[in-house]
């Protein structure tokens, strides 16, 4: 029996066999499942209340007005102060914007002006928080299964969203509003009591005194300097802000698959299910050498799913191509988020992780604004497929024009960064990184 027990406990993710990180990723897949709740109750809600393409875009940019400029402070800070205790803060934040929404849907006040704070407050305490959710993981983990913990991290909403959006749905179209955003209030309670006892995690503080633009700078000089870092982050921006359809979901769900609200679900889930499905098979396999060339697949599997999935009328086919959004875009996203952080010195994390987050997270709302502009312009299949084939372009042009990246290597040995290395992708001074390509 003790052989069993020893032999099922190897086969465990190497990343969650520690207690901090096996803590803190629960917590997460959690609040990210409750978050669903709210975020398809607002889109659907807003569509109902407006029947407007450009409205569900507008409330994107709304969320891009205020986490774009706070996502370099928030990097700023999670280099400065503690990480654990920045996303406490920011937790609470959330918490206080879905009880206002809970309270105002429980009397019946919600409009789409309220929507739109809401939006703009989140996207403010997300910008806050998200680069020191990503910062901390290899504070948490040994760097021999850092590329493990971000496989997994990468991977840790679409866990949640499997189930999420599909139950949301049903809870929306059954029960209401005011159910989804009481779920989402425990979930924000419930991370917060997760980082109330996780231990503290061991950081590089450059303190208060650290904050300043000069500060900021040294991020952007870094991501600079470093052409991988930067050809990355582009691709990134390009997926997020060009392959955006999850504005038009719910266009899809009433107009062209007629599949109401439950069906609507289904959709916002099925990109998550191809996102789990990459990362359990990414977990699986062993050392992948080519995560370049690995990058530049993964974002052009997510543009083809995007293309297809334009003019396609077929609610079963709409469902695969949206997983195979997920799982290019898993691809891409781990490979990604190793190279990052195998760049980068930890005293820069949270200032670099910002940058790139000004990619990903910002790229993100002002896609749905685009996406939402263009489908009240041209109409939804037009947006959706002018952006495939711009996401599939990029590729091209990185690929080509870029050698760089399809020949970057990741090295058995590789560690993270922890001093800076030369400019302009030369290798690092750190014999043992393989950080950057020879």
């Amino acid at each position: 029996m003790s052989g069993t027990q020893k032999q099922t406990r190897w086969n465990f993710p190497p990343a969650l066999r520690h207690a901090t990180f096996r803590l803190y990723y629960g917590g997460l897949v959690f609040s990210s499942f409750g978050n669903n709740f709210t975020q398809l109750a607002i889109t659907w809600q807003m569509y109902e209340m407006t029947g407007s393409a450009l409205q569900l875009g507008l409330l994107g940019l709304s969320r891009a007005f205020t986490s774009i400029p706070v996502l370099l402070f928030g990097g700023l800070l999670a280099d400065a102060i503690d990480r654990r205790r920045l996303m406490m803060a920011t937790q609470a934040g959330q918490l206080g914007v879905t009880v206002m929404l809970l309270s105002l849907s429980a009397t019946g006040q919600l409009s789409p002006g309220i929507f739109y704070v809401a939006a703009m407050l989140g996207g403010l305490f997300t910008s806050l928080e998200n680069p020191s959710r990503q910062a901390i993981i290899p504070n948490m983990v040994p760097q021999n299964v850092l590329a493990n913990a971000m496989a997994l991290n990468a991977t840790q909403r679409s866990v949640s969203q499997i189930a999420g959006p599909a139950i949301a749905g049903i809870l929306l179209a059954f029960v209401g509003p005011t159910a989804n955003y009481a779920v989402t209030t425990v979930s924000w309670l419930t991370m917060i009591a997760v980082l109330t006892i996780l231990k503290p995690v061991p950081q590089t503080r450059a303190g208060l005194r650290s904050i300043s633009m000069r500060s900021i700078g040294e991020g952007f000089s870094y991501v600079w300097n470093h052409r991988i870092l930067l050809s990355m982050m582009l691709l990134d921006f390009s997926q997020n802000f060009l392959g955006a359809v999850r504005a038009l979901l719910p266009i899809y769900a009433l107009v062209i698959l007629d599949v109401g609200p439950e069906g609507f679900g289904l959709l916002s889930a099925a990109s998550a299910l191809g996102t789990i499905t990459g990362g359990v098979l990414m977990s699986m396999v062993g050392h992948i050498r080519q995560a370049g060339l690995g990058v530049l697949i993964g974002v052009a599997i997510f543009g083809v799913c995007t293309v297809l999935f334009a003019f396609n009328g077929v609610f079963w086919i709409a469902l695969l191509l949206l997983a195979g959004q997920g799982f290019g875009d898993v691809v891409s996203h781990v490979f990604r988020g190793t190279i990052l952080q195998l760049n980068i010195p930890d005293r820069l994390r949270g200032r670099v992780t910002s940058v790139n987050q000004v990619f990903t997270t910002g790229g993100g709302p002002l896609g749905n604004f685009r996406a939402g502009a263009m489908a009240a312009w041209l109409g939804p299949e037009i947006a959706v497929l002018a952006g495939g084939v711009s996401v599939l372009a990029i590729v091209f042009l990185i690929g080509l024009g870029v050698p760089m990246v399809r020949r970057y290597t990741l090295e058995p040995d590789a560690v993270v960064a922890q001093e800076d290395q030369p400019a302009n992708g030369s290798p690092p001074t750190n014999p043992r990184s393989a950080a950057l390509p020879r």
